[in-house]
Formats: structure tokens, sequence, C-alpha cells
């Protein structure tokens, strides 16, 4: 049976980003590395605050992975096509450029969080331990919100070098600062302004409401301010791709 020629230029796509043995590699050590949950979990009666310490960035290594997978992907594989011109070759394909856009995307972002997702349900059903949906979306939300900068980026600058720098001054500077800004406003007891700081780095609020404080609302908001924000650069990502001359 023959392939659409859409499927066919998609296998192009991902074939490139994800050739042997980098599934084979990846899911197992997504899945696995969540053994570090079970020992935060452990933790006397501190159940909720272990599976928000095992679930913070950095310290989850399935987090860390799918993040730094999905970022090798955008500026190193399609940052590099771009850098080099052989996105050409992509763009004469006989595909809309609205569909190869989605291909691209969907082979540089989306699988590597599907593979996050997949494996952390699958360990906390084999587990037994329950993992707020609120913090999977906490996650979802910042991953796309910086996955789409650095998409946009890679784009807008034509260099993966001077991509790779810039988005990590950027995407750094937001989480390390918006940390700072979210400790000191729970110090000082003033969280309503945690509603306009929260979207930069949600976790501290999680650790803080797992400890006792109730700050469920100023998380949500930070989710839906980094969603809002992920639509966005996606937005003028695809401009900028449609833009791109052949």
């Amino acid at each position: 049976m023959r392939l659409s020629r859409g499927f066919q230029i998609f296998r192009i796509v991902f074939r490139e980003r994800y050739r042997e043995p980098t599934l084979e590699l990846v899911l197992p050590t997504m899945l696995v590395a969540n053994i570090f949950l079970s020992a935060f979990y452990e933790r006397g009666n501190f159940s909720l605050l272990g599976v928000v310490l095992g679930f913070t960035p950095v310290i989850s290594v399935a987090e860390t992975l799918a993040f730094a997978l999905g970022l090798r992907n955008v500026i190193f594989v399609t940052g590099d096509h771009v850098y080099k011109g052989s996105i050409i070759s992509f763009l004469t394909m006989p595909v809309r450029r609205e569909i190869l856009f989605l291909y691209i995307y969907f082979a540089d972002v989306v699988i590597p969080w599907a593979l996050w997702l997949v494996t952390s349900l699958l360990y906390s059903q084999l587990s037994g331990i329950r993992v707020p949906s609120l913090l999977l979306a906490t996650f979802t939300s910042g991953y796309f919100f910086s996955l789409n900068v650095v998409f946009l980026l890679t784009i807008l600058l034509k260099s993966p070098g001077v991509a790779t720098l810039t988005s990590m001054f950027v995407l750094g500077s937001i989480f390390v600062f918006g940390g700072a800004l979210g400790y000191y406003q729970l110090i000082q007891g003033n969280t309503s302004l945690l509603y306009l700081s929260s979207f930069s780095n949600p976790y501290v609020l999680w650790i803080a409401d797992s400890l006792g404080r109730n700050l469920i609302s100023q998380i949500i908001s930070g989710v839906w301010v980094d969603g809002v924000l992920a639509v966005l650069a996606l937005l003028f990502a695809f401009f900028r791709f449609r833009g791109l001359e052949p």
C-alpha cells in the first residue's frame, strides 16, 4: 500500500530527529527516572511535597530530558537547516507551508512532551502515587512557553549558537528572577502580587502550597499566563516561518 505524500514528508522530518537509538534510550530513561518520585514521596507526612519535588525541573530527570530533547530538535536540527539554508529543500516539497510547519513543530516540540506525559502517567499508575493534574499542567504550560520562545528566537536569529545563548539568557532570567521574586513576595506575605509573577516560576508556589499555604488560585493564574504566552510565541513563529524565502 502506497503511503500518502504528506505522511512520507512527515516520516522524513521524524526520522531526521529520532534516529535509532534515540527513542530506545529516551523512553526507558524517562520511565525509570521517575524512581526519584518514590524516594521523595516516602519522606514522612510530606507526601504532596515529595510529589512536587519529584516533578520539579532539573530535579526531575524526565522533565529535564524532555526539555533537552525539544531544545536539541528546535535549535540544532530545524535551526541548523535555517542557518545553512537547507530548509529550502523542505520548503520546496509538495506540501503546503502551513502543513510543513505543523510537521516540524509536532516532531520538534510535541513528541518530547508526549513521551514525558505518557511515561509519567504510566509510572503514576504503576506506583500508585497520585500526581495532581494541575502539577502536570504546570510543567506542560511552562514547557510549551519555553520551547515556543526558543522556536521563535531560532527562526528570527537564524543561528544555532546565537539562538542558544539568547534563549538560555531569556528563559534563565525569567525562571531565576521570577523564582526569587515569588520567594520574596511569600516572605512578605503579599500573595496578591503572585498572580502577576507566578507564571515565571510556579514551582516556588507549589513548594509553599505543599507546606501548608493555599496558593492554588495563584498557580492556576500562572498556568494560564504561560499558556497564553506560549500560543502568542507560536503564532509569531508560524508567521515568521511562512515568510522564509524559498
